[in-house]
């Protein structure tokens, strides 16, 4: 078998116990998560590339020092490993290590949890506690809002975040395996840090901005395949999904959210989007969706339903790639 082959395998395999160690455990720990190894990299570097006087030419030196830092030793692992690829402990060691890297970058269990801790605030009645709570999922000011706005604004943050957390991970693991994966979450975590508009950041931080739009284009697009699976198979009304989808899909100052918030309106019957708070100045944005009715807080876990459903259909495209690429590996063996 090829070396290709003998990596498909191994990543298929990653892959799989990934998703599922996700799915049951959640986030590992935080003093062994690389993302917050990431995060505590960008806090660091960010104070080297912030006083340059050309701020843009300063985040663009930010951002490549801070991916390659994050990639080299990926790339110097997988080095060592294709040197010593016929021994069992190194191909085993490559699984540990692959399956690690894309279960910390899978986040549905933690989004989940996430969500229903809103859900849970609102109704225990503690308005106050879930406005605290949604103020870790999402940037804008939640001081103001009241419960229809807590619902839509998490609502927002699960359909988002079927793209950003689930489905853009999946693409690119499979795609490029361990190095593709941490890649897209540097890139991922330097515009969650740093992409805002203010003062301290509406230069500095616009290419690590774009280039995480560049990686979420195409998942975007895609992840209407798999909510508009997921809704029929809930019977939530396919119809509604593709007609919302094509109507609001660009209704988004970003080039990409607009795409899982418009399908997930569709699904769900709820108009998404309007004006929000975002560091002291009202932003006006498109409204998504043509429904009139006022949100409900089982809005919430109905749209944990459908990203539920949403992420299993798209494990199972790609575990199903897996296999394929498989077989025409051993086609040509």
């Amino acid at each position: 078998m090829s070396g290709v082959c003998e990596l498909v395998i191994l990543n298929g395999v990653a892959f799989f116990v990934g998703f599922i160690l996700d799915y049951v455990f959640g986030e590992p720990p935080e003093t062994i998560h690389p993302v917050v190894w990431m995060g505590k990299l960008i806090n660091i570097l960010e104070d080297f590339f912030i006083i340059f006087e050309n701020r843009f030419i300063g985040g663009i030196l930010f951002w490549l020092s801070v991916v390659f830092v994050s990639i080299f030793p990926v790339i110097f692992f997988l080095f060592l490993f294709y040197r010593a690829h016929n021994l069992f402990f190194v191909r085993l060691l490559y699984v540990i290590f692959s399956c690690y890297i894309f279960f910390s970058s899978f986040s549905l269990k933690s989004l989940k949890e996430h969500a229903l801790r809103v859900y849970g605030a609102l109704e225990s009645g503690d308005l106050g506690r879930a406005k605290k709570l949604l103020s870790l999922m999402v940037t804008r000011n939640t001081d103001e809002m009241d419960e229809d706005k807590i619902i839509k604004a998490t609502v927002e943050s699960v359909s988002e975040n079927f793209v950003d957390a689930i489905l853009s991970p999946m693409l690119y693991f499979f795609l490029f395996g361990v190095v593709g994966v941490v890649f897209y979450k540097v890139v991922n975590t330097m515009d969650s840090m740093v992409g805002y508009r203010n003062e301290r950041y509406e230069k500095f931080g616009k290419f690590s901005a774009k280039a995480d739009d560049v990686l979420n284009f195409l998942p975007a697009r895609l992840s209407i395949v798999f909510i508009a699976l997921a809704s029929f198979i809930l019977k939530n009304g396919f119809e509604e999904v593709i007609y919302t989808f094509g109507r609001f899909r660009k209704a988004h100052p970003s080039p990409n959210s607009a795409h899982p918030m418009s399908a997930f309106a569709g699904s769900l019957k709820l108009k998404l989007g309007g004006s929000s708070v975002y560091f002291g100045k009202v932003i006006e944005k498109p409204e998504i969706g043509e429904f009139e009715r006022r949100a409900c807080r089982v809005d919430i876990l109905n749209s944990l339903r459908l990203l539920e459903v949403s992420a299993f259909l798209a494990f199972s495209f790609f575990t199903f790639s897996y296999a394929v690429v498989l077989v025409r590996c051993g086609s040509f063996a």
